[in-house]
């Protein structure tokens, strides 16, 4: 295997700033995964992978092959360490080839749960939607805005991998609108401005969840365009809950319903 000692040498230089450079990332096309366990569901989900990194220090280099893996370059520890967040944890990076995300990509059952992004773009919300979504077995994330941060670093931590595994996609507000009303999915927008409890809806049906950013809300868009507006009580001083929280509580509220027996539906990928 090749190794890399020195920190002038141009593919760990390459390296590094993927790991920490948003805007180059995003130019690159390349998503910078670290940790075994991300690394194998991204594999496991058809992520093309670009190139596998290992610390000199792992002693999982010899069973690259049970990762459908033939060659990796190896890093003085020293430069490994400068790579990674979770440096107890971490063993090696890849780099992945970027996909496209158009609404296309995305195969529905014949009740989808969806949630759907507007201006949510720290990458811990995001992860932290994403592990919830798959908990639930929600069928899609779609983001409108169109610098999404679904391969940040932090998200994909957050997330546990998840990203990869779940269908995700970006699209303009309209399109999604449309795709949504094409495919029969109703759109409940959470927001504070309505009396209707977020457990009154019938959520077994196609449904799609709309969540804005917690300083800036939903824009009139959604308000205008959605089914139904819902609100989860706030009994506190605060008006608001961290936009993550909000996702889980709808979540599992459509998960609870779905889940009732004697409800005659076969809820697929519930």
């Amino acid at each position: 295997m090749d190794i890399i000692e020195s920190t002038g040498n141009q593919k760990f230089k390459h390296l590094l700033r993927l790991s920490t450079d948003n805007h180059f990332r995003r130019k690159s096309r390349l998503i910078f995964v670290e940790g075994r366990k991300e690394i194998e569901v991204a594999l496991r989900y058809g992520y093309e992978i670009d190139s596998l990194y290992v610390d000199e220090r792992c002693p999982e280099t010899v069973s690259l092959d049970d990762m459908g893996i033939g060659r990796a370059i190896v890093l003085h520890h020293k430069l490994f360490k400068q790579l990674v967040y979770r440096e107890d944890a971490s063993n090696m990076v890849a780099l992945f080839k970027e996909p496209e995300l158009p609404l296309s990509r995305i195969r529905l059952p014949e009740f989808p749960l969806i949630v759907i992004l507007e201006g949510v773009e720290k990458p811990g919300n995001i992860g932290a939607i994403l592990r919830t979504c798959d908990a639930v077995k929600a069928d899609a994330v779609v983001v409108t805005q169109k610098n999404h941060s679904f391969f940040h670093p932090n998200t994909i931590r957050s997330s546990v991998g998840t990203v990869f595994s779940l269908s995700i996609a970006c699209a303009e507000e309209d399109e999604v609108l449309t795709w949504c009303r094409d495919n029969r999915i109703k759109v409940y927008s959470a927001a504070l401005q309505t009396n209707l409890d977020y457990t009154m809806p019938d959520y077994r049906s196609g449904s799609a969840f709309v969540m804005g950013a917690e300083d800036k809300g939903l824009k009139p868009f959604w308000r205008q365009s959605s089914d139904a507006i819902i609100r989860i009580p706030m009994l506190g001083h605060n008006d608001s809950l961290n936009v993550s929280v909000s996702a889980a509580v709808l979540l599992y509220e459509a998960l609870r319903q779905r889940r009732q027996l004697g409800d005659g539906i076969e809820m697929k990928g519930i």
